[in-house]
């Protein structure tokens, strides 16, 4: 696809992804990160799906299980899927603020592929997009509109309770929580850790009304001003 510098692409997205997209970032209490589905779109390119892979995570970052991940791209390319079709990274600051921190910029230099769309997001529903290129020149697309995607028929209107509950699940089985290594303590004080590598917990999902709006109703989601 031939792109114009003065006419950037559009992020198109369909309904249920934004839908999962805002309820994983809104959930989860911890950080996220994923992947996602993207195909051509006739004004740019489109995110169809979101994919969450087992993690382990804290209040900063999230990091993929490498055995994972290559369970995944092997069922993904079994069930006839495209590899160079991921070209989603999305993750959350959680309740921070929405921009792109020193490791965001070094994940998305590390990304396999032509190009990557990366969305970082907040649980007050705030999000911000860009699209970098790295073939045949290097580029880097910010503050890109997300623009969703008005449906009919059978996706027009995503049953928002059954996707809290879907999200709900699998923030619960993938995700594991990293928690530090702990003191243990005499009356002389730290005498050595439970831990030296810390453990893991299960990640509890928060309670969010399924009723709660999670767009803004104009089809346009812009990370707020001053963001980034």
């Amino acid at each position: 696809m031939e792109l114009d510098r003065h006419d950037p692409p559009g992020i198109f997205i369909e309904a249920r992804a934004l839908h999962r997209l805002k309820l994983l970032l809104k959930l989860c209490p911890a950080e996220i990160a994923g992947l996602g589905y993207v195909t051509p779109h006739p004004e740019g390119f489109l995110i169809q799906d979101l994919f969450v892979l087992p993690q382990r995570v804290t209040d900063s970052d999230a990091e993929l299980d490498p055995e994972a991940l290559c369970a995944f791209l092997g069922r993904f390319v079994g069930d006839g899927g495209d590899p160079s079709s991921l070209q989603l990274w999305w993750h959350s600051h959680v309740d921070g603020e929405v921009y792109w921190s020193e490791t965001d910029l070094e994940t998305i230099e590390r990304f396999p592929g032509n190009r990557v769309i990366s969305i970082v997001g907040n649980q007050r529903g705030e999000l911000l997009c860009r699209l970098d290129l790295f073939a045949p020149r290097r580029e880097r697309l910010e503050n890109l509109p997300l623009v969703l995607v008005h449906e009919t028929g059978e996706e027009a209107a995503p049953d928002l309770e059954t996707l809290r509950r879907e999200v709900w699940a699998e923030i619960k089985t993938k995700l594991k929580m990293r928690v530090p290594m702990e003191p243990l303590t005499d009356h002389e004080g730290v005498v050595g850790f439970i831990s030296y590598e810390g453990y893991e917990i299960e990640v509890e999902p928060s309670d969010a009304s399924s009723g709660e709006a999670l767009h803004d109703g104009t089809g346009y989601y812009y990370a707020s001003k001053g963001s980034g």
